[in-house]
């Protein structure tokens, strides 16, 4: 019998956060099945609630487009979300510092867990669930990512994947030491798109431990706000997080943008952004 850790294990292994995220997209026919599925499945500590309209943030479907979502949500959080969807603008607010919502949308299915959501069975129970829908033969699983970030938190990537079987291996996994060769080629492949060359040239890479920790270089604008000068990372953070989306893809590790990289003993001086790729373990 198959033993499956849960679905957030290559998070809580790089201790990143603070929410939790699961994305699933099954094939256009399946949406039907898909919320029967869901429906029928037991979720221990979650109550149902069902909208359809536009709803601004919820954990599946397109953002602000109108759809037709069942919502499955801790209890200590359901009379919150319910009272946050029957606004004139919907949205889903919580109660708690902690939360855990479940949803379905036509054909997409999500899990959001702030703060790494409720805790004890219920996680069993969220995992469980996907284990039952990548193992149905009623479903046809099309693509799925886990994702931490959130709260200002850079996002970072941990595992995509098309297919049922690829979801269900990944679930009885364990860590590997990282290829940093290929990770670095990657990179550079990655950092060569003609439109991203003019702009980002890869500095240094460092091994420590598990993890790839690189500095791209590039220039930063200085910008004014909140009455003083400052540098503006926003556009830099948002291209540079795609790169590290593809790579992290490619080489099957989880990858991240992280903040500015600051000249060698000069903390004031800025000379582009942090990327790293792997575990924050050390060699035993």
């Amino acid at each position: 019998m198959s033993t499956f850790q849960d679905w957030f294990w290559e998070i809580k292994e790089c201790g990143q956060g603070p929410h939790y995220y699961f994305s699933a997209t099954f094939a256009p026919s399946d949406a039907e099945r898909l919320a029967a599925l869901v429906c029928q499945h037991p979720l221990s500590g979650f109550k149902r609630c069902h909208f359809v309209g536009k709803l601004i943030n919820a954990p599946c479907g397109n953002s602000n487009t109108p759809g037709s979502y069942d919502l499955y949500v801790d209890q200590s959080n359901y009379a919150e979300v319910m009272s946050g969807i029957q606004r004139d603008e919907p949205i889903v607010t919580v109660a708690h510092y902690v939360w855990q919502i479940i949803g379905v949308c036509d054909r997409n299915f999500g899990i959001e867990s702030g703060y790494g959501g409720i805790t004890g069975t219920d996680n069993q129970t969220d995992t469980s669930l996907i284990v039952a829908l990548a193992q149905s033969p009623e479903l046809t699983l099309v693509d799925w990512r886990i994702v931490s970030g959130g709260d200002g938190y850079a996002s970072v990537f941990f595992r995509t994947g098309t297919s049922a079987a690829e979801l269900l291996t990944y679930l009885q996994m364990q860590p590997e030491k990282p290829d940093f060769v290929q990770i670095e080629k990657e990179l550079r492949l990655a950092l060569s798109d003609p439109a991203l060359s003019k702009i980002y040239r890869l500095g240094e890479c460092r091994i420590n431990g598990w993890q790839l920790e690189a500095i791209v270089l590039h220039n930063i604008e200085k910008t004014t706000s909140y009455g003083g000068e400052g540098w503006d990372m926003t556009p830099h953070t948002s291209e540079l997080s795609k790169v590290a989306q593809t790579v992290s893809d490619k080489c099957k590790v989880p990858g991240c943008a992280g903040g500015a990289a600051h000249a060698p003993n000069d903390f004031y001086t800025l000379i582009g952004s942090h990327l790293s790729f792997g575990y924050t373990r050390q060699e035993a």
